[in-house]
């Protein structure tokens, strides 16, 4: 009871945080005035092309998905991975960090493969290795891309680029997990080892397959950032978001806001604020990323759970089930 009413707590205190910096970046940052007229001027076909890659995006990621269960011998349908994907983004709509959906497609993999720490570990190593493949991404355009940057910026984006690329090594490549959790008890440390314990049996094979994968789908999300900064009238080159687009994605993952409302902006603003881009149209990058990512995919993974439920049910009545 105590866990249960110290966790609602902390979920009010991430609405409070998401509201406090929208109000933030709403009223001491953008301009109210300049938002309409960004709407107003907006390139619909770049949104909807923007929109269009990333329904097409959360379906590969199913993809990276299956190859590392199919690593394991655990066979689950394309199509049911999928449906998943776009569950989970209906779930981050509501729950706390842009990662809360994954608890969800957890739990509903397990329900369907009955092995829960396998859908655990997987759901992990899947989001770890998206992200780690962003930054190796990111190091890799960084000498071509530097220029683009103010000097003053360029030690900062490169420290965490690299901290980025050598972290997720630390982490999926080594022992330290193990070591760590031997030494100190870690939050969430059950989970961790489940991670560790799937990186160990998947093998490399697995794990270059999918960081292919990655490196496919990371692509698609590049452009999908560059199609909103188009459609929105924002004009940079290609380097600067694979410079930017990782920090962001790694923005998403601390667990202060609900689905990453108030925190995407916020990077938003201060990234491309580094490169004189006005307050008012940054911030309307990082809403309109989050309303097409969260919401217009969301949106479709909810009729998805909605379909799942209502065919779940009339099997049920077929079979003679109590609701």
């Amino acid at each position: 009871m105590v866990h249960f009413i110290k966790k609602q707590w902390f979920n009010i205190v991430k609405i409070l945080i998401s509201a406090a910096l929208l109000i933030y970046l709403l009223f001491f940052k953008a301009d109210t005035g300049q938002l309409i007229q960004i709407i107003l001027r907006a390139s619909w076909g770049y949104l909807a092309a923007a929109a269009a890659l990333m329904i097409a995006g959360t379906a590969l990621r199913a993809v990276r998905w299956q190859v590392l269960l199919n690593a394991l011998d655990i066979r689950v349908p394309l199509s049911r991975l999928t449906g998943l994907y776009f569950v989970g983004a209906f779930f981050n709509i509501f729950m706390p960090t842009g990662l809360g959906g994954d608890a969800i497609k957890m739990v509903e993999l397990s329900r369907t493969t009955g092995k829960v720490p396998e859908a655990i570990g997987t759901t992990l190593v899947d989001r770890a290795i998206g992200l780690w493949t962003l930054f190796v991404m990111a190091l890799v355009a960084l000498p071509f891309s530097i220029h683009l940057l103010p000097a003053k910026s360029i030690a900062e984006i490169l420290g965490i680029i690299l901290a980025g690329v050598i972290g997720g090594w630390l982490v999926m490549g080594t022992p330290l997990i193990p070591w760590i959790g031997s030494k100190v008890r870690l939050p969430g440390q059950d989970k961790l080892m489940r991670f560790y314990r799937s990186i160990s049996q998947l093998g490399y094979p697995a794990l270059g397959k999918a960081c292919l994968v990655s490196t496919l789908f990371n692509l698609m999300l590049i452009l999908f950032n560059l199609l909103i900064a188009l459609g929105l009238g924002v004009h940079q080159p290609v380097g600067i978001f694979l410079l930017f687009v990782p920090i962001i994605s790694l923005s998403l993952a601390l667990p202060i806001s609900i689905g990453g409302l108030g925190v995407r902006e916020g990077v938003f603003v201060y990234l491309f604020g580094l490169l004189g881009v006005n307050s008012s149209l940054s911030f309307s990058m990082g809403l309109t990323n989050y309303l097409i990512t969260n919401i217009v995919v969301g949106l479709l993974g909810g009729i998805w759970y909605s379909l799942e439920g209502a065919k779940e049910m009339k099997i049920r009545h077929g079979n003679g089930e109590k609701p």
